[in-house]
């Protein structure tokens, strides 16, 4: 559902932007790789002998370093953009449905609050 909010905003810095998404590249592919874990689980190492199993296990790496270099290309832009760059972030912002990150997004100057327990989770 998308969010009607009228209230004008404040622009937000691109550079400051990029870097915020970079970093939330960056949490990502840190949740990622934690996937790893599931090879611990009991009856799972048996089961890597299949190619299969094998080849989700290299899909994770592969994931896991797209993010952490997109996250680095990001960090990298931003480092070079003029801070005087800005936009209106508001639209981009209302369609991102998970609330927390949208705030994130909408804030980029706030420090990320960290949650022992990981971000918000719809179960389905």
């Amino acid at each position: 559902m998308k969010n009607e909010n009228t209230a004008p905003s404040e622009p937000t810095s691109i550079p400051t932007l990029l870097s915020v998404v970079s970093d939330e590249l960056n949490f990502l592919a840190t949740d990622v790789e934690r996937l790893h874990d599931i090879v611990e689980l009991p009856g799972v190492r048996d089961s890597l002998r299949q190619a299969q199993c094998f080849n989700v296990l290299q899909g994770i790496d592969h994931i896991t370093q797209n993010l952490a270099g997109l996250a680095d290309f990001l960090k990298t832009v931003a480092e070079s953009a003029p801070p005087s760059w800005q936009i209106d972030t508001r639209a981009a912002c209302d369609v991102v449905l998970l609330a927390s990150l949208c705030e994130r997004l909408k804030q980029p100057s706030q420090p990320r609050k960290v949650h022992a327990g990981g971000d918000e989770c719809e179960f389905f």
